[in-house]
């Protein structure tokens, strides 16, 4: 075996969380580049199911941010329409490792929600964050509860506000994650 040959050439800069619209528009998720490093990126990486990464053309980017998070809204070349972006839902978004050296990368400053106080809509407490868990596709917090624990998804549907100031995550919908 050729030394370094396992090493990849990539750095994953962060993954496609949805579809967006009827022209093939997706939206990108990502916490570890800076919004005005990612607007300049003409050519981003993704990987086939067989693990072959392929180039995506950048054709069109804008920006959206809320609590240090941003998402970007993105269309690429070869997209045409909603269902091949539908088909794109959880991969992730890749640059070579020469550029991510290059760019303002935050991959090591990811934040840590260990110990976080979890509030539901009502305004109660339900648990501490005990576990961070990334599927690949979002980061999963583990909270532990005088019952047991439970997991919640870091995503809109279920995430209101992370206050880093008072370590609380304020979330909505958390009966959809009970048994």
């Amino acid at each position: 075996m050729v030394a370094g040959a396992s090493t990849s050439p990539f750095t994953s800069i962060g993954f496609v969380a949805k579809s967006h619209g009827l022209k093939g528009e997706l939206k990108i998720q990502t916490e570890a580049i800076a919004p005005e490093e990612f607007v300049k990126l003409e050519l981003v990486y993704m990987q086939n199911n067989r693990g072959d990464f392929f180039p995506c053309r950048v054709s069109h980017v804008r920006t959206e941010g809320a609590d240090g998070r941003f998402s970007f809204f993105v269309h690429f070349d070869h997209i045409a329409d909603r269902s091949a972006a539908d088909a794109l839902r959880g991969k992730s978004i890749f640059v070579e490792n020469k550029i991510a050296e290059q760019m303002q990368l935050h991959l090591e400053a990811e934040a840590s929600y260990i110990d976080y106080e979890v509030i539901d809509s009502n305004n109660q407490s339900r648990g501490l964050v005990y576990d961070e868990l990334d599927n690949g596709a979002q980061l999963v917090i583990v909270v532990a509860t005088t019952s047991g624990s439970f997991m919640i998804p870091l995503v809109d549907q279920f995430v209101e506000s992370i206050d880093d100031a008072s370590t609380t995550i304020r979330c909505r919908n958390l009966d959809l994650l009970e048994d």
